[in-house]
């Protein structure tokens, strides 16, 4: 009975006393691995770009298609045809929602191109970098692949 007294002051003076202070090692690894843990920085998509790939093929036209990005806007030109966006980036997040306001319709018809990127635009929620000038933009309706000019 004794021996369980003595037990059960040493455990309630133990849970009382301070905790000792960190060793020099453990401090420093503390450290490092907050560093780590620092998320990357994220390339901003602002800029002009050249679109490569449409679910992965090269776009079938004549002409090349490009895209001007602001911090807002997503404006994808096709020769005299503009497909605006309004656009959002949380680092690699995006958003975008169609604008007719920064759209200009031609004369012409959409060619296949320009039909087939509208739905992976619209759809489009991550953006995939591979350095900062190639990015890969991805989502339920497939993906683009373009190149900072």
């Amino acid at each position: 009975m004794m021996n369980r007294t003595v037990l059960l002051a040493v455990l309630c003076l133990a849970a009382c006393s301070k905790e000792a202070p960190p060793v020099a090692n453990e401090t420093a690894n503390t450290n490092a691995n907050t560093a780590a843990e620092a998320p990357a920085a994220v390339p901003s998509l602002v800029g002009s770009w050249t679109v490569d790939q449409i679910n992965g093929r090269a776009p079938d036209q004549t002409w090349p298609m490009t895209a001007q990005i602001s911090a807002d806007t997503f404006v994808l030109t096709s020769e005299c045809r503009k497909i605006g966006y309004g656009f959002h980036q949380d680092r690699n997040l995006v958003h975008l929602t169609p604008n007719a306001a920064a759209s200009v319709n031609c004369g012409r018809v959409k060619s296949p191109a320009e039909q087939i990127i509208e739905k992976p635009l619209s759809l489009a929620n991550i953006a995939m970098f591979s350095g900062d000038n190639n990015v890969e933009f991805s989502g339920p309706g497939g993906r683009i692949t373009m190149t900072r000019q």
